[in-house]
């Protein structure tokens, strides 16, 4: 019997906080030293990794708060 995998709130926003922490690394380092290459490992992977980042944390708080009713 498949059941379903239950994430709690604190993991979800840990994970969430880790990938968008990445994402930012990625742009800074990028930053450190621009070139045409850095900026392109700075769009393609730091920008997506921030944004996968923000739309984690802001699935995990609205699932918060229906879960507490404020929705």
């Amino acid at each position: 019997m498949a059941g379903a995998v239950v994430e709690s709130s604190e993991t979800a926003l840990r994970r969430a906080t880790v990938i968008t922490g990445l994402g930012l690394l990625v742009q800074l380092g990028s930053s450190l030293h621009w070139t045409p290459i850095t900026f392109v490992l700075s769009a393609a992977f730091g920008l997506p990794l921030v944004l996968v980042g923000a739309g984690l944390f802001l699935r995990t708080v609205l699932r918060v708060m229906k879960d507490k009713g404020a929705l």
